[in-house]
């Protein structure tokens, strides 16, 4: 529909972010799975630290759904919202199956205790996620532009590289499995910009948040790479954002 008042900033958001998504700190790590030399712990390192993140999006949504009020959006704005939120959850379950069915951990209160599995303050993981969280303060077609059009867009493009690089079917499907839930956020997030986003400091805003996010998650995939191939974890400064946040 042409008259989608939001359609060609959408269009716009969604380039920049596939054009990204071409060049990220994982194909090293998709090089090395497709070679098949990822160890057994450069494994348990890539899924420990992927729930940790996951796990973590529990507090980023719950900060944001205290900025939904009643008769803010169509009802179907909040029900695309819980869904994502489900779908989110699935996949901080499926990282957790793994880690239990590869005998990784011993029970789920021992994910938590691993150094794999434990959030640290002082890291690009906890940089995106403060990042994110901060957008509870911005009008919902803020945060869900900036997510699901920046972000969303680069890890589905990486996760697929991965999933199909893998020699190892059980972890390919964990990878693989979550495609379908990551395309349908993206899709979602461009249906809310294009009917939604109306005025030029809407526009302005959701360019801001979405190069914002995406700097922040590749930050993480920076160190998400590092620590998987087991290298020192890249030292950097958290943005303003991530400041605003803590």
């Amino acid at each position: 529909m042409a008259s989608l008042p939001g359609k060609n900033l959408a269009q716009e958001l969604i380039a920049a972010s596939r054009d990204e998504s071409r060049r990220t700190p994982m194909e090293a790590v998709i090089k090395a799975a497709s070679a098949g030399s990822l160890s057994d712990d450069a494994l348990f390192r890539l899924v420990g630290r992927l729930w940790t993140l996951e796990r973590m999006l529990y507090y980023v949504y719950g900060g944001w759904g205290q900025g939904l009020e009643m008769n803010d959006f169509p009802p179907a704005v909040k029900y695309l919202f819980s869904r994502q939120i489900l779908d989110d959850s699935t996949h901080e379950m499926l990282y957790l199956d793994a880690l239990l069915r590869r005998r990784w951990i011993a029970s789920q209160k021992d994910a938590f205790r691993h150094p794999y599995g434990t959030f640290q303050v002082n890291s690009a993981l906890a940089y995106y996620v403060f990042s994110l969280r901060n957008l509870a303060t911005y009008p919902h077609t803020i945060r869900i532009a900036a997510l699901n059009l920046g972000p969303k867009i680069v890890e589905l493009e990486w996760m697929t590289a991965l999933a199909d690089a893998l020699p190892d079917a059980d972890l390919r499907a964990v990878f693989a499995s979550q495609a379908v839930e990551n395309r349908s956020h993206v899709l979602m997030g461009r249906r809310i910009v294009e009917e939604f986003v109306e005025k030029p400091v809407e526009a302005d805003l959701c360019r801001w948040a979405c190069t914002t996010a995406r700097g922040d998650y590749q930050r993480f995939l920076r160190e998400l790479a590092s620590v998987v191939l087991g290298q020192a974890a890249p030292v950097e400064a958290p943005t303003a954002a991530a400041d605003a946040a803590e």
